[in-house]
This record gives C-alpha cells, structure tokens and sequence, in this order.
C-alpha cells in the first residue's frame, strides 16, 4: 500500500509541475526591437492584477508601466562594443501567441542605427524559472548589418537565436546554421524533458510491452514499442511542422486538456489489455495533439521567419533523439521488472491507474 501511494504521490506531483514552458518573443530590426512578454510571466514579474480578478486588462498593465519598465531595464541590456548604449522601453500593446495574450514593448536605441557589431543581453526570468527561454529574431542584411522592419531579408540572413540562462546574450548580425540547428536541436531536448505530460505519455505506451513478460523476449518488447513509438513520432511532428509553420492553428487550452485526457485513455487501454494495433493507432492519433503542444514554441517565431526549416528540423530531431534514448534507457528496465509476479500483480496495474487519474487531474487543472 505504501509503495501504491507514492506512485500516485509522484504521478501527481508530475502532473502538477506539467505546463507549457515560460517563452517570450525578441524580433530586432535596424529601426526597432519589439519584445513580447506573457501577460502571466509579467504577473509573475510584478503584481499587475490590482482588482484581483484573475486577469489583467490593459489599464492594469498601463498603471504598471513604470515598475515593469524599470524591470525590463535592469534585465535586457545593449551594447557596442565596450559601449552600454541607452535603451528606451514603451508599452505599445497586446498580441496574442498560441498559449495566449502578451504585452508588447518596442525598445529603441540610437545604437540600432549605427554601423557595428550589437550584442543583446536577457535575463529576464530566469531566476524566478530557469526554463524560461526567449526567442530571438534578426533581420539582417548582406553585410551584417540589421534591416528595418519593412524590409524583406533574404533566406539565408534570418538569424534566430535562443537565451536561455546558460547563453543569455547574442552578438546581432551573426547568422550561423550551424549555431542555429544546435541551439534549437538542444531546445527540442529540453522541451521533451520538461513536458511531464509527454513524457507521461511515452510512459504509458511502454508499459504494455512489458505485460506478458513470458511471451515475448526483449527484443520483441523492442519491436513493439518501436512500431508504437514510430507512429507517436510521425503524428506530432506531421502537426509540428504545419502548426509552427502556421499552416495550422488551433486554441491552446484545447490542446493542453486533450494532451492531459490522452494519458488517462492511454491508461485505460493499458488496464484493459487491448492489442498492439489499437496502442499504434492511438498513438498515431493522439501524436497529432502532442505535436501541437510541442508547436506552442515555436509558432510565434518561425511562421515568418525563412530560416524555418533549419531550426524546425533541428528542433524536432532534439525531440526525437531525446525520446529515443528515453525508451533504449527505460524499456530494458521495466522488462527486467516486469519477470516479478508483483510487478505483474500489482505494480503495473497501478502505474497504470496512476497515469490515469493524473491525466484527469491535469485536464481538471487546465479547464
């Protein structure tokens, strides 16, 4: 009984920490940079919410501009060279993203209109979250120079960038595809890690291969959760693809509840011991939403920019490769587990309530 409830106790703990990663937008031009900053990041930043109704209007985020602004400040610097150049930060509006709305600010600086090399620095959150990111995105010309906004950069002089905690700053102008796939491709890493409800997922589509130990050997488990595994992986990055191109859309609340209920009905079927066809086809099916959940990244950024392709590709083969080395670590595991009449008994039968009353629970949370 003890051992049954701290695997509910973990499985609960997980999908309370599941959530949508904390990511704000920079989009640098010669004439401007505009920055767009989750309206729930910013309450986190700063109390906004002065009525304390649970949301945050407009005039609220107005009243709040001087303490946000000084905030901003101290987080996000420009430099030339050894030279701090002046940054002037304005509230200008609201946008919307995938996940929801976000307050946009234009930040201006008489160094944007010089010639020169312009390092931008961010550590904006990252004390209070550590897995905030910001995406960045340049227009820059031949030369190395930014463009205005109303420019049209060719393809190749698209820089994107990401400022984590650990890399905090990009030089402007530097388009590297090398650099480029790399930050996205361990982007695509860290974001499967921290999605708890993917990872719930993938979890529950190993746990039918180890159910009749005796009947097949590792490598047959293998086989089958490859198939399963192949069909996930197809279906989210089919929707991936065309929702960060922004050939698809859809609400995010939606998606983030059916992602939760998909663990508890992978659970389920898990409980009622169905056939390998049915765990392919629900895995074939249930990827397309996971697909859109990994595309809440990315969608904002990439829909416009025509280095897409190189930091998609690069963001999905880091999704993938984590997922793979997840399953070559975690399936020998299990099927050594899965020789003990307890396991078979009592354990994976309640790995699989577990992972269903969590999905539930999530779905609950994200009403």
């Amino acid at each position: 009984m003890r051992l049954v409830l701290l695997l509910l106790s973990v499985c609960f703990s997980l999908s309370a920490l599941a959530h949508k990663a904390s990511d704000s937008f920079i989009y640098v031009h010669a004439d401007q940079i505009r920055l767009d900053i989750a309206l729930q990041d910013i309450q986190r930043l700063h109390n906004v919410d002065l009525n304390r109704d649970q949301s945050l209007s407009w005039g609220e985020l107005q009243a709040s501009a001087s303490p946000l602004r000084a905030l901003l400040r101290s987080n996000i610097s420009l430099t030339q060279g050894d030279v701090d150049c002046p940054l002037l930060f304005r509230l200008d509006g609201l946008s919307q993203h995938s996940d929801g709305a976000y307050a946009v600010w234009m930040l201006d600086s008489p160094c944007l209109h010089k010639n020169g090399p312009l390092q931008l620095s961010y550590t904006l959150l990252f004390e209070l979250d550590p897995l905030h990111r910001a995406l960045l995105a340049a227009n820059v010309g031949s030369g190395g120079n930014l463009l205005p906004m109303a420019s049209d950069a060719p393809d190749d002089h698209v820089q994107l960038s990401v400022l984590s905690p650990a890399h905090n700053s990009a030089v402007l102008g530097e388009v590297n595809a090398l650099d480029t796939a790399l930050k996205f491709g361990w982007e695509g890493v860290v974001h499967l890690l921290i999605g708890y409800d993917h990872l719930m997922f993938l979890l529950a589509l190993l746990l039918p291969a180890t159910r009749c130990h005796g009947q097949s050997t590792l490598r047959g488990a293998f086989t089958d959760v490859a198939w399963v595994v192949t069909m996930f992986t197809l279906a989210h990055s089919l929707t991936l693809v065309c929702a960060s191109l922004g050939w698809l859309s859809l609400p995010s609340k939606p998606v983030e509840i059916g992602i939760a209920l998909s663990i508890s009905l992978a659970a389920a079927l898990l409980l009622l011991d169905v056939s390998s066809r049915i765990q392919r086809r629900l895995a074939m099916a249930v990827g397309l939403l996971h697909g859109l959940g990994f595309a809440g990244v990315l969608a904002g950024m990439l829909s416009t920019s025509p280095m897409k392709l190189l930091a998609l590709g690069s963001f999905n083969l880091g999704i993938e490769v984590a997922q793979l080395v997840l399953v070559l670590l975690v399936l020998p595991l299990l099927y050594s587990l899965a020789a003990s009449r307890f396991y078979q008994r009592y354990l994976l039968p309640f790995a699989a309530l577990g992972l269903a009353l969590s999905g539930l629970f999530m779905a609950w949370q994200r009403l």
